[in-house]
């Protein structure tokens, strides 16, 4: 699977990491850092530059954001990175088995017979 999802790996996030990527993934391209910092500012961040460039480095770490001459961008999008954390999931939990995940997920959730006919379709495109 790693071919598939690019190198994207299973990383966890401190909450502030996850606000930064929150941000980065809303952007259509790249952006200054310094325009980044001040979106936070405007959301009521008392973020100094330092903290926020600490940020991006723990994320660059782990393969998370690019950043070259001062722009900064998401290395993956959202669904990339959620795909991946899914992926990981089931492997770990579920013995790598779909159908594993779905049964304790049916167990206890109710699942409705749009939902049912949804999946079904699903399922029988793939």
């Amino acid at each position: 699977m790693e071919k598939e999802n690019k190198g994207v790996r299973n990383y966890d996030m401190s909450d502030a990491e996850s606000e930064v990527m929150e941000k980065l993934w809303e952007q259509t391209e790249s952006i200054k850092q310094s325009a980044l910092l001040t979106l936070f500012v405007e959301d009521g961040k008392t973020w100094k530059r330092q903290t926020l460039n600490t940020f991006l480095e723990r994320l660059e770490k782990k393969g998370l954001v690019e950043r070259e001459n001062r722009m900064v961008k998401a290395a993956y999008s959202k669904e990339e990175y959620h795909l991946v954390q899914m992926e990981e999931a089931i492997n770990d939990m579920y013995g790598g088995k779909l159908s594993n995940f779905v049964a304790a997920f049916a167990k206890k959730n109710t699942i409705d017979e749009k939902e049912t006919e949804t999946l079904m379709n699903i399922l029988n495109n793939y």
